[in-house]
């Protein structure tokens, strides 16, 4: 009787140790994989891309200056099939062309920002996200016009523009543009515009410049058309770039299919009629485009046709209204955009001229295509070999990773194996099918339901991938803790039931992670290549799983050794049988 009592006893504390011991684990793992989820969006970004190394391919074409000046659009959010039945932008349409545009995956502002200003997609830029905090240290549209003597000048209601492009300032001159990556690598953008920003406080004798010799910030409503308004007055600026932002926050709001964002479309249309209602299309030139699409339901980031097509329209001095072109893309704006100012294009830009829609006689055009050509020897040649040079690094270390995932799960199974043997973990299929699945058939479920496809564009609210995907963790995890409540009710003595839900614990931490070490083995961080757009929404969706899955199961595991104790405790010390009350 009494070994009897102490095999028990023996089996109760194993039980006991090895819940403990996979709480320890889920809460490892939970804080593991919560932070390489939060630093999933950071991961990606690249601050000093292969091409920011090099000195700038200017090639010098030679051609005619076509316009005095150019007004450079940029309406933020607006997909192409919603430009339409807009007064304003289709009046251009008439006098000009009207054409389209592929955005840049991913297809988010920053990154195309810098694609329509620099000519440089986001493969290749290294602004993969709108969490893209430093200044960019590539050649852009805006130093090849300072360098050419001509005067820039933008109007916003988002400050990021004129940040996103901050230049230290020339110990000589302002008016050069000395580009220094390193005294920029550590300015976060992000603070500055935080109410009280520290980095304005406590520095406001920094030397730094923006790329714009006028820059407008205008946040408040009304602003953005005043501001236009007096640099069109002006007329000093050669270059002009108009960033507008209500289009795209309508359509997070509310959707591409939504009223309010056709609403927003048409006021941005009235603001840009007042602003530039009065250029003289004879001597000066239009450029209308945005950097991204929405959904219907609203969000951008993946390549969702609406997402990636936006409209490009060109109208006045120096454009050919005869011409066409049907493969435009958002890095060919700026090559564009400098020939009709009779400057180089920008030095590390990937894109072409669209020397089809300009004014140019044959021989000019020669030249412009010779030009991009020759620039392109040298950008695409860096941007090959930095590709090849992060496929070797990615498949280098491959081998070794897939070896560690796999001796974890060898060593996983050893240590089941010797819970099971003690008695300690117990694989009951009825409790482990229904309380495995329903953390992750709840998660993926929702993230494939209102996720859009498994595409980045799954946020419809500005915001970060993992954080949106915590939302649809919260309700599995929910739904699992219950589900393993349930699931754990009759199993006999505590001590069964216990190592029942220790079976629960040891099959949800193998599955959660199982799969994000095998991202980890094939994608590690940080990602020198831009996963593709499924794998850009698995990869934070996996590590937010792990997160989620190991939370649930601790909470589990803790709830259970709780029950444990308390009821061996009312075992162990019964209540004595009170007397009935006197009659």
């Amino acid at each position: 009787m009494r070994a009897i009592e102490a095999t028990r006893v023996a089996r109760t504390r194993s039980v006991v140790a090895a819940a403990l011991v996979l709480l320890v684990l889920g809460s490892i793992g939970a804080v593991q994989a919560g932070r390489s989820g939060a630093s999933f969006m950071s991961d990606l970004e690249i601050v000093q891309p292969p091409l920011a190394r090099i000195e700038p391919a200017i090639q010098d074409a030679r051609t005619p200056r076509l316009a005095r000046r150019v007004y450079l659009v940029i309406i933020d959010g607006l997909r192409s099939d919603r430009s339409y039945e807009l007064p304003f932008l289709d009046s251009l349409r008439r006098a000009g062309l009207d054409l389209e545009a592929q955005s840049h995956y991913p297809t988010w502002s920053r990154p195309n920002y810098v694609s329509i200003l620099a000519g440089v997609p986001p493969a290749a830029s290294g602004v993969r996200t709108n969490h893209h905090n430093t200044p960019v240290t590539l050649d852009t549209l805006m130093d090849r016009a300072h360098a050419a003597h001509l005067e820039v000048a933008t109007a916003t209601d988002y400050a990021v523009l004129p940040q996103l492009f901050l230049r230290p300032a020339s110990t000589a001159t302002t008016a050069v543009r000395a580009i220094a990556p390193e005294a920029l690598e550590e300015i976060d953008i992000d603070t500055m515009q935080e109410p009280l920003a520290k980095a304005i406080v406590d520095a406001p004798d920094t030397a730094l410049v923006s790329p714009f010799d006028d820059a407008r910030y205008v946040p408040w409503p009304g602003g953005f058309s005043a501001a236009g308004i007096a640099l069109v007055a002006g007329g000093k600026a050669d270059l002009v770039v108009l960033l507008v932002s209500s289009v795209d926050i309508a359509g997070h709001q509310s959707g591409a299919d939504s009223v309010a964002y056709r609403e927003a479309a048409e006021s941005a249309d009235r603001a840009l009629a007042r602003v530039l209602g009065r250029v003289d299309l004879g001597q000066d030139a239009i450029v209308v485009v945005a950097d991204h699409g929405h959904t219907g339901k609203g969000g951008h980031g993946g390549v969702e046709p609406e997402v990636l097509t936006v409209p490009l329209i060109l109208a006045g001095a120096g454009i050919d209204r005869a011409g066409g072109v049907d493969d435009a893309r958002l890095i060919d704006v700026a090559p564009t955009v400098a020939a009709l100012l009779g400057i180089s294009a920008p030095g590390h830009g990937l894109g072409k001229t669209l020397t089809h829609v300009l004014a140019l006689d044959p021989a000019a055009r020669g030249r412009l295509e010779a030009a991009d050509a020759a620039r392109l020897v040298t950008t695409e040649r860096v941007v090959a070999v930095a590709d090849a040079r992060a496929s070797e690094e990615l498949l280098e270390h491959r081998a070794l990773r897939l070896a560690i995932v796999g001796l974890c799960v060898v060593l996983a199974g050893v240590l089941a194996w010797v819970m099971v043997r003690r008695g300690a973990l117990r694989f009951h299929l009825r409790v482990l099918l229904t309380a495995v699945p329903a953390f992750f058939v709840v998660y993926y479920g929702l993230i494939g339901t209102f996720g859009q496809r498994f595409s980045p564009s799954l946020v419809p609210a500005q915001g970060h991938l993992a954080a949106q995907m915590a939302k649809y963790g919260l309700v599995g995890m929910a739904v699992q803790v219950a589900a393993s409540l349930w699931a754990l009710r009759n199993q006999g003595s505590l001590a069964r039931r216990l190592a029942a839900a220790n079976g629960i614990a040891w099959t949800g931490l193998v599955l959660a992670m199982l799969p994000a070490g095998l991202l980890w083995a094939f994608f590690p961080a940080p990602y020198l290549a831009v996963p593709g757009p499924v794998w850009l929404v698995v990869i934070p969706a996996v590590e937010v799983a792990v997160a989620c899955a190991a939370i649930t199961i601790a909470l589990t595991l803790a709830l259970e050794v709780i029950v444990f104790a308390a009821r061996a405790w009312h075992q162990e010390h019964p209540q004595p049988p009170q007397a009935p009350p006197p009659a």
